[in-house]
């Protein structure tokens, strides 16, 4: 098995930590259809949030090293781009899917996904679960009360 050098690797470090499962479609296409059938808007941002906060558990210290090479190595900024790209395609698709008929007057389905993405980075994963100390829980009921507020425009239950 080859990597293709470093940028083969954390590239491969990403895409594992992403989804360590061994088959990790299945598992998320089992997540994505329990969560279809969800009844209340809430219960479905808790249980998106739960997942994004479990991926940015695996995920945090990669993204670190990314951002510290970015200065010195061309691909690791392409690479940092990309995840947050993609990131922000798959987020905002969902909440579209999930949450879209539920987000508060005025919010659009971009804005929405813009925000949640931006919430849930993992920059700001790192600022408060390192710099600043706090647990993952603390981050995860943070998380689920800023996001009802601001896509649901109603407070978390």
């Amino acid at each position: 098995l080859t990597l293709g050098g470093k940028r083969g690797l954390l590239e491969g470090v990403i895409e594992m930590a992403i989804a360590p499962e061994v088959d990790p479609s299945t598992q998320e296409a089992e997540l994505w259809n329990e969560l279809a059938q969800v009844s209340e808007a809430s219960d479905r941002l808790e249980a998106m949030v739960e997942y994004s906060c479990a991926i940015l558990a695996r995920t945090a210290p990669v993204h670190a090293v990314i951002r510290g090479a970015a200065d010195k190595e061309p691909f690791a900024a392409a690479l940092g781009s990309r995840l947050l790209r993609d990131r922000l395609t798959n987020q905002t698709e969902r909440i579209g899917r999930y949450l879209g008929s539920a987000l508060r007057p005025g919010l659009s389905v971009t804005e929405a996904g813009e925000r949640y993405c931006a919430l849930t980075s993992p920059e700001l994963y790192q600022l408060l679960t390192v710099e600043f100390g706090w647990t993952a829980a603390r981050h995860q009921d943070w998380l689920i009360s800023l996001l009802h507020t601001e896509l649901l425009g109603s407070s978390a239950s």
